[in-house]
């Protein structure tokens, strides 16, 4: 039957607005595609769920709105691309009581950290002494280690002295002075020169007595490595007398207080309060005079040049695997928190990392196979002797430099933060964080790399010297909440139904991507891009957080992939996740029309799980919680098709209307088949078949047993071509799923109608017989309902009739579906001597 064109759709719903109540759904349409507008989301609402540590371990249920936000869009027509968005926040729990951590804090004491008089390094030690004292607020058996660093860690002997080769990395100690870097540093003794070329003998022979410059630091003499409370503080919590600051007054500084000229320790040794200028610098506002051990060890810590920060790294790395070092093997109790002010530009030579530079050492020593060439000696340089000595003054280095630093840093890190190895959550605190330039990063280059060598991104965290938004205390005194709390992701698992009425998925094109914490993340198998040129690259490595993706995902038009708990862990309270899953869609058999559903109302959604803590003192959540359901909009695309092939079934021959239909076993499905054509102009087509039974595309294009319902076929412009048949259903079908398809010269055009077959009940009729007279000697039995494929055997319908012995019944077997429905019994009259035999009638 030709198709009226001038008919008036429905305009609510329904592809191409025909056809409402067998195809599409409800519009649920997506007001806007901007992503920073709150109509571009569909949210989760409230959130209750139960912490056992809430008010003090009492537990209760606590709240939480949107942690879930979901959107769906599809952009173009016949083909088009369809994307799924999914953001989602933590539930943030309590712990009780609060546990104990082992924290390193690993501190850049590098000069950028102090140069032009910033107070950079003065406030950060600042904010290290109140955080420490905050930890043992929460619990006093936390222990606290730190590793400052410079182009090596400083690391206190037990025997005395530094593991720190200062001569062979050039090492210049900055003093504290009235002018120029204010560092406000109870130091020890070093003067502030540079070298060069010319120098360099001179250099080193003023630095040979190292051994005994390095005895004269104020830090070493406190040879604290690992802090606990009790270093500190008496058991009432009065502080300690500081009898070590008091023992190297005594016997270093008054043995030649003339080397300490300029020096903050000058005024703490005649009592002297600091000056205005000096004030600032110290660990305090109010000066020394009440500094806790804890105030002056910090203080006394001393400053470097040039950063390695693998080299921090790697000793906190050290420490975690050091036997009896740590109280826990909880991952969440113990962390290292990287405070520094920029990228890593100097990187251990593993090749040459026990070799140290001495007073006669030449190019050759090093690399002796290239003379005058490499110099390589502690750190990875490039550079010959003049060139490394000119970069010590500018405190540059090579792009490449920088490149290979970060990547060793990532990687120590990465193993920090490896459960199966330094088993640690690692946080970094940015203090005014910048890129070296030249240099091959730009200042966002290096904070998403410190981003990727924390744990997640939001445990990197970035601050100024002082003042608002984000005081470095601030910032640090927040990643410590980051461990005092257990944060928790959703369960989340995808399920997207392709309207296949319209629309088939394209093999291959399915992809996910995803920011956790404006970090860029990969699947697990996808490959690192390297090229700097593909628009995917990044200067950092992208963790292999989101999961595989393929046609295995997708299944007859169903797609289904399982996120697990989003954001992913580890996350923080502020962790937010966006994910996109995209694929393309092109059309199939029907979809012709300006209003075409993409997706199936009421099947496409998000299926979410919400944690519970039953337990106040551990991390773990539970997982047991009714699952919810989050529905995606309903993208919507207009696709003009020139042609399309529709099938529809019914159960009787003037009611075929239906994609999908229920008939009864032992009764005729009846099918109709219509090829349209809306152009100006008559098509021609080679060939069109029906396959009956098949449950995909590919069984029904590879199906031998076709049915051809034409060939070469003319269909007139702006008109349609209808062809009808009819099957029976048998006993055999459960569902039938059938594919009309239409072969062009393009592609073929498919469109499916299938058979849900029911049941079907009917009757049968026992009757008891004379085998000779044919008279009934019983009254009939009128057995329903009985179910229309049922297997009925004649055995249980023989009773016991006075005078008559049973003979024989016919049928044997009843088969209901082909029409019987009376079973007859024969009975033969007994006689004198027993029955008489004789043939059954027929």
């Amino acid at each position: 039957m030709p198709i009226k064109f001038d008919s008036i759709p429905c305009p609510f719903q329904g592809p191409g607005k025909e056809n409402p109540a067998f195809i599409g759904g409800y519009d649920l349409i997506r007001p806007t595609d901007n992503p920073t507008d709150p109509d571009y989301w569909i949210t989760s609402g409230t959130t209750e769920v139960y912490d056992a540590a809430y008010d003090n371990g009492a537990g209760g249920m606590i709240r939480f709105e949107d942690r879930l936000q979901i959107s769906k869009g599809a952009v173009g027509g016949c083909e088009a691309a369809v994307t799924l968005d999914v953001k989602a926040k933590p539930l943030v729990f309590s712990y009780y009581p609060p546990h104990s951590l082992d924290v390193i804090f690993v501190l850049d004491v590098t000069s950028s950290m102090m140069s032009g008089s910033s107070r950079k390094m003065v406030l950060a030690k600042r904010a290290l002494i109140q955080t420490i004292n905050m930890l043992w607020q929460s619990n006093k058996d936390t222990a606290v280690t730190i590793v400052p660093y410079a182009r090596d860690a400083f690391v206190p002997l037990p025997g005395g002295g530094l593991a720190y080769n200062y001569l062979g990395t050039f090492f210049t100690w900055r003093r504290s002075t009235t002018t120029g870097h204010m560092i406000g540093q109870i130091l020890g003794y070093r003067n502030n020169a540079y070298v060069n070329t010319t120098d360099i003998p001179t250099y080193m022979e003023q630095s040979a007595p190292m051994a005994e410059n390095i005895q004269q630091s104020l830090y070493n003499f406190y040879n604290y490595y690992k802090i606990q409370y009790s270093d500190i503080y008496n058991s009432d919590g009065s502080a300690k007398p500081d009898t070590i600051l008091q023992n190297y007054l005594n016997t270093i500084y008054a043995s030649d207080p003339s080397k300490y000229t300029g020096n903050f320790i000058e005024a703490v040794a005649s009592g002297t309060p600091l000056t205005s200028a000096q004030l600032p610098y110290s660990m305090n506002d109010t000066g020394y005079e009440n500094n806790t051990i804890l105030d002056n060890l910090i203080w006394a810590i001393p400053y470097g040049e040039d950063t390695n920060t693998e080299a921090g790294l790697k000793e906190s790395y050290t420490l975690l695997h050091t036997p009896g070092f740590a109280q826990s093997d909880d991952i969440y109790r113990r962390a290292v928190i990287l405070i520094t002010d920029g990228q890593a530009n100097r990187s251990i030579n593993p090749e040459y990392a026990g070799t140290y530079a001495v007073q006669t050492s030449v190019n050759d020593d090093f690399v002796p196979d290239i003379p005058g060439g490499l110099w390589k000696y502690f750190l990875y340089l490039q550079q010959t002797v003049p060139t490394l000595i000119g970069e010590i003054n500018n405190r540059s280095a090579t792009n490449e430099e920088l490149i290979i630093a970060m990547q060793r840093a990532y990687e120590i890190g990465r193993r920090i933060k490896d459960p199966s190895d330094g088993n640690a959550s690692l946080f970094v605190l940015g203090i005014e964080i910048d890129a070296q330039t030249p240099g091959p990063y730009t200042r966002q280059d290096v904070i998403d790399i410190m981003s990727t060598i924390a744990s997640t991104g939001t445990y990197l965290r970035q601050a100024v010297e002082q003042g608002a938004p984000s005081p470095i205390i601030e910032e640090l005194e927040r990643i410590i909440q980051f461990m005092l709390v257990v944060s928790g992701g959703i369960s989340a698992t995808i399920h997207d139904v392709i309207n296949t009425a319209l629309f088939e998925y394209v093999p291959d094109s399915i992809r996910i991507t995803g920011e956790q914490d404006g970090i860029k993340l990969k699947s697990v198998n996808e490959p690192e891009i390297t090229d700097p040129a593909d628009p995917g690259y990044t200067a950092y490595v992208k963790p292999a957080l989101l999961p595989d993706v393929g046609n295995a995902n997708v299944s007859n038009g169903v797609i289904t992939v399982v996120l697990g708990q989003i954001p992913f862990p580890p996350m923080s309270p502020e962790s937010e996740i966006i994910l996109h899953l995209s694929y393309q869609i092109r059309n199939k058999g029907a979809a012709h029309g300006d209003h075409l559903h993409t997706d199936n109302d009421g099947e496409t959604y998000v299926s979410f799980i919400e944690p519970n803590h039953l337990t106040a003192s551990t991390p773990d959540l539970s997982y047991d919680n009714e699952p919810r359901t989050l529905f995606f909009p309903t993208p919507i695309v207009a696709c003009d098709s020139d042609f399309t092939v529709e099938k529809f079934v019914g159960a009787s021959p003037d009611n075929i209307i239906f994609k999908t239909t229920q008939i009864s076993v032992c009764q005729q499905a009846y099918y109709r088949v219509v090829v349209t054509n809306y152009t100006d102009a008559p098509l021609v087509f080679p060939l069109l078949y029906d396959s009956h039974g098949a449950r995909t595309i590919e069984q029904a294009v590879a199906d031998a047993g076709r049915r051809i319902l034409a060939q070469n076929f003319t269909v007139a412009a702006r008109d349609s071509l209808e062809f009808t048949f009819q099957y029976p259903i048998t006993c055999e079908d459960t569902s039938i799923s059938d594919f009309a398809v239409l072969e062009t010269e393009g592609r073929r055009l498919y469109d499916q109608a299938g058979v849900l077959v029911q049941e079907g009940f009917g009757s049968y009729t026992v009757q008891y017989l004379d085998h000779c007279t044919g008279c009934r000697i019983h009254p009939d039995k009128l057995v329903e309902p009985v179910s229309l494929c049922a297997d009925i055997s004649v055995i249980s319908e023989i009773i016991q009739i006075p005078c008559y012995c049973f003979l024989c019944a016919r049928p044997e077997r009843l088969s209901l579906c082909d029409g019987q429905n009376i079973i007859k019994i024969y009975y033969t009259p007994c006689q004198p001597k027993g029955c008489k035999k004789c043939c059954c009638m027929k």
